[in-house]
């Protein structure tokens, strides 16, 4: 015991001690001071990882060589060669002392410039525009487009209280991390949303002006919001670090600001801290069954998290590849957890959409989408997107309106801030022909959204199918403003022209399509060619007919072969198309184009198969 404590009093002696305390606080001051510069270029993580391990590394040389040598007027010396009587320990341990002081309070200043000041991470480039993409070889009529939302002019500010979740910056410097940062946003906007009072744009609005050099008050402009949530997450290894600041965009000043550095595993924690924070800055009052609604999570399980948030990611990208390759996580988030309704919930909705971006059978996953529904609901009754999965399959597939439309209602009911809802039942209506209901739910869509391309496209292609084309084309004139070259819309223009007779303008939309979609424009060009002057048509039909590009069915050969006045073969194509399967076959019962058969009993038996009243 007597040779331990003599071994300390050495160490004290020798200011071992004091070296030690010195050197881990200008170490930790340092790596502040480092990784405050790497956020700011958006440096890679395994930058700051080796002057970690670098640090680290240093500790025992340090605390060897205080040992060992020591300091004297002289300069350096090996301690073994010093006189007792001629140490200075004493004075250099005081040094010392005023060195860990300074160092400490150099601590406290980097402690409260990491909570009140963070650095504006570097641009990421361009905005994204959103799409809805389709088989690059299908110059055809658009469809009317899967979840995503659209635009309007209107929607009150209510009060100040509205707010746009930007999409948070992915600061790990890996970009296979930016599913995370991005779900993490979908996630806050998604909790927000549900609060009643609180006006939150919908996730493709705000997503437009991701890497946007736009300041928040212009953003707050175009979105009609008086708040704006930005942020940065850097994830590494099961370490986070969030950042969030909520702006008032009037005035550009910050009304509240957090970061949180926590274990992965506290991720839902730090989300709840977010979203009560924001509700309080803009002084909102919750319900109590808004507040527990606040506080409850699918799932507890991250990895499944993780996952359900990889899926999301690629189900947003709306393309037949991401819609397959989304499959994938969100099976193994309900593998992980299979009482995750959210992630049940995302499933469903994914297998929806595969046979409308023609990534699979309606025979393969229709089926697949009502199991995934069905378990979702059992597990939350109350989950709106499982009923707006459940309801789209319904109508497009089983053609059971009168659910469809219950299972709508009911989860604009739930969430009514839910822009997706409000798309596809305003499609259910346009199909039932009940065209001004229809329009008067996308504008709803359109107002929860104001940024999205698709459901501006969705009430043009409404529009044009009614056969208002003069409304439809200044709604798809509104389409291009927001996305200049949104393929849908450029190719349905030049139905529209071929309606209004503008064969010129026609052929300018085909080109313009073609060079979209990567796509031969020829047949396209023939039946522009044969609808202005009819003794061309034989080669239209030729083309038409060998052409792989342009499909049978409610929104291609049929359209064309309408347009060209050769009603057998269009009935024959529905025929073909309907026993194959056509995921937009219950939109013939809207298009005027198809009205010339209505009286054909073939017509009629194709509405009978999909319960349309004659």
């Amino acid at each position: 015991m007597d040779s331990i404590v003599s071994f300390l009093n050495e160490l004290k002696r020798r200011n071992v001690f004091r070296v030690g305390i010195a050197y881990v606080l200008a170490a930790w001051v340092l790596l502040q001071g480092i990784d405050f510069a790497l956020e700011v270029i958006a440096a890679p993580d395994w930058i700051l990882q080796v002057f970690v391990l670098a640090a680290v590394a240093g500790l025992p040389v340090f605390l060897i060589f205080s040992w060992v040598f020591e300091m004297t007027p002289e300069g350096i010396k090996r301690e073994s060669e010093i006189d007792r009587s001629a140490s200075i320990t004493p004075e250099t341990g005081r040094k010392l002392d005023r060195v860990i002081i300074v160092f400490l309070a150099l601590a406290v200043v980097a402690l409260l410039a990491d909570r009140f000041f963070q650095p504006q991470p570097a641009g990421t480039g361009a905005p994204e525009n959103p799409s809805v993409a389709q088989t690059p070889e299908q110059p055809r009529e658009a469809g009317p487009g899967d979840g995503s939302k659209a635009p309007d002019e209107a929607a009150s500010h209510q009060d100040g209280r509205s707010v746009a979740v930007l999409p948070f910056v992915n600061m790990s410097g890996d970009e296979e991390q930016e599913y995370f940062s991005d779900g993490i946003s979908e996630e806050l906007l998604n909790v927000l949303v549900r609060v009643e009072g609180l006006r939150v744009p919908s996730r493709t609005s705000s997503f437009t002006f991701k890497g946007s050099d736009k300041n928040v008050t212009e953003i707050g402009r175009e979105l009609q919001v008086e708040h704006v949530l930005e942020g940065s997450v850097r994830k590494s290894g099961n370490r986070i670090r969030v950042t969030a600041q909520l702006i008032d965009v009037n005035t550009d000043t910050h009304l509240w600001s957090e970061t949180y550095t926590r274990e992965l595993d506290d991720i839902f924690t730090v989300q709840d801290e977010i979203a009560q924070a924001i509700v309080g800055a803009l002084k909102v009052t919750l319900s109590g069954e808004e507040q527990q609604t606040m506080a409850s999570h699918s799932t507890s399980n991250v990895e499944a998290y993780n996952q359900y948030l990889l899926g999301r990611h690629l189900w947003n990208q709306r393309t037949a590849k991401s819609l397959q390759v989304a499959v994938t996580p969100l099976l193994k988030a309900v593998e992980l957890d299979p009482e995750y309704d959210q992630a049940w919930a995302a499933l469903a909705q994914t297998y929806a959409l595969i046979p409308e971006y023609q990534a699979g059978s309606i025979e393969e996953y229709i089926p697949l989408g009502v199991e995934a529904a069905d378990r979702a609901l059992a597990l939350n009754p109350e989950s709106a997107r499982a009923l707006t999965a459940r309801a789209y399959i319904r109508f497009m597939y089983e053609y059971d309106y009168d659910t469809a439309l219950a299972d709508y209602r009911r989860a604009i009911e739930l969430e009514p801030g839910y822009a997706t809802a409000h798309q596809w039942y305003g499609e259910i209506l346009a199909a039932l022909r009940r065209t001004d209901e229809a329009l008067e739910q996308l504008d709803i869509a359109a107002g929860l959204d104001p940024r999205s391309a698709v459901i501006s496209h969705v009430k043009a292609w409404i529009l044009q199918g009614a056969g208002r084309l003069q409304e439809a084309r200044a709604q798809y004139e509104h389409t291009f403003q927001i996305s200049p070259d949104y393929p849908n819309s450029v190719g349905n223009m030049e139905l529209l022209e071929l309606q209004e007779g503008h064969y010129d303008q026609a052929r300018q939309w085909a080109r313009r399509s073609a060079q979209l979609y990567n796509f031969d424009p020829a047949p396209n060009l023939a039946i522009d060619d044969a609808v202005e002057n009819p003794a061309l048509k034989p080669r239209a039909l030729e083309l038409l007919a060998t052409s792989t590009g342009i499909l049978d069915g409610s929104t291609g050969k049929a359209l064309y072969l309408l347009i060209l006045g050769e009603n057998e073969l269009a009935l024959a194509s529905l025929e073909k198309a309907f026993e194959k399967g056509d995921p937009y076959a219950v939109h013939i019962n809207r298009q005027v184009l198809f009205d010339p058969l209505r009286g054909d009993p073939r017509f009629q038996a194709l509405l009978k198969k999909m319960n349309f009243e004659p």
